[in-house]
């Protein structure tokens, strides 16, 4: 697929930037060029802005359980993230939900989220160098519109890792390949089974039946391989 032109690329950050923040992006652009050459790979326009690092590793070389069943890390768009969250702004303005983000990577995610007034914001991640690389992006991330400072990221192996029993919203960007993804599912549905409470499903990828065929989870929004759904209980 071709890469997006300059006017097209311009056109989608005023969109979701503005003027003045992607004037921003701009600077930062030039000046990285001035400093790396033309022929150095072009950073993610979020990177540039914030002074992070969120697409430089796409695996790591040690991990917390068998690191077996996951697929290589690749951050969510910015807008994409915007656009899969939006059903959900009404009831994450109401306070009180945790978000978390099973295979978060370097953290982009846990970032875009904290736009967002979510309780706490919680990142597993099972390969060490990219839970190190999020540590350091909560660190610098800094964002006027950031409304959750409570982030952490966690190195942790996910299939074992203790759910939280508060009303959560569960984010899965594609990480785990479909017998991972049906167990982790299980965990999910087994604690909001035992531990009744709101529960939400952020889903990106092409395995969306794993959480539409048990009709536990009422679907309130679908898009290209993503969907966002509500647990309305094992008894529906």
């Amino acid at each position: 697929m071709a890469s997006p032109t300059l006017t097209a690329r311009m056109r989608r950050s005023l969109a979701y930037r503005g003027a003045g923040r992607t004037l921003r992006v701009a600077v930062a652009l030039a000046g990285y060029r001035l400093r790396r050459g033309f022929r150095a790979p072009r950073p993610h326009a979020f990177d540039l802005e914030f002074g992070t690092d969120t697409v430089s590793l796409a695996r790591a070389s040690r991990y917390q359980g068998a690191g077996e069943g996951g697929n290589g890390h690749e951050p969510i768009d910015t807008v994409d993230f915007t656009n899969l969250i939006a059903p959900l702004a009404g009831v994450i303005e109401g306070g009180g939900l945790t978000l978390l983000d099973f295979g978060s990577g370097q953290g982009r995610a846990l970032l875009l989220a904290s736009n967002y007034p979510f309780a706490r914001i919680v990142g597993i991640e099972h390969g060490l160098e990219l839970h190190q690389s999020a540590e350091r992006n909560l660190a610098r991330y800094r964002a006027r519109g950031q409304r959750c400072r409570k982030i952490t990221s966690v190195w942790a192996d996910a299939t074992t890792w203790e759910l939280p029993l508060e009303p959560t919203v569960f984010y899965f960007c594609e990480p785990f390949q479909e017998p991972l993804l049906r167990r982790m599912a299980e965990r999910v549905r087994a604690s909001l089974g035992v531990h009744p409470r709101a529960g939400y499903v952020l889903y990106v990828g092409a395995l969306g039946r794993v959480w539409e065929e048990a009709g536990d989870f009422e679907t309130l929004a679908a898009g290209y391989e993503s969907g966002v759904y509500r647990w309305r209980g094992s008894g529906s």
